[in-house]
């Protein structure tokens, strides 16, 4: 029994364990974005917003009994570019609130003056185990044209997946 128990365990000590990184993902428009977990508060159904009668991107909402800050990241990602349909052939016009309301979630995170704020996100989030080799870094000509804005310099590559852009909070905030 001694020596399957050596065997077994130089085994297992020979297995590397790759470190992990758990991350939110979800849809904004066409696009996959992730935040680190630890960053986020909580996650809830997105409930009305409010004064944002200029489509600015800002407006606040109600998270338990106090107004928050809730700033359109999408807006601000993809500097005011048409929204294209996602969800189904219905038009934004025929949905109804209830439905509009139902797929779109709120991010609730600190920002740097420890403030709560809210990011509105298009689908449900996941949470995934990243591990460290599946972060790559983004081409610099890519950085440089600045598509997308508010991005970190690394995407997560995941086998049988779209690229998934990392949010750096501190420039969308």
């Amino acid at each position: 029994m001694a020596i399957f128990s050596t065997l077994r365990s130089r085994r297992f000590a020979n297995k590397q364990q790759e470190v992990t990184q758990q991350m939110i993902t979800f849809r904004l428009r066409r696009e996959w974005f992730a935040l680190p977990i630890l960053t986020i508060q909580k996650v809830v159904l997105l409930g009305e917003v409010y004064g944002d009668p200029h489509k600015t991107g800002i407006s606040i909402t109600k998270y338990e009994d106090k107004e928050i800050l809730v700033i359109d990241v999408g807006q601000r990602i993809f500097n005011n570019a048409p929204e294209l349909e996602l969800f189904s052939e219905k038009t934004e016009s025929e949905l109804s609130l209830s439905d509009l309301q139902q797929r779109r979630y709120l991010i609730i995170l600190y920002s740097q003056k420890q403030d709560l704020i809210g990011l509105p996100i298009d689908s449900q989030p996941i949470m995934r185990y990243v591990t460290q080799s599946a972060f790559k870094a983004l081409p610099e000509n890519y950085l440089i044209q600045g598509n997308i804005q508010g991005v970190s310099s690394q995407i997560i590559d995941l086998p049988d997946h779209p690229p998934i852009f990392i949010l750096e909070t501190s420039q969308l905030i």
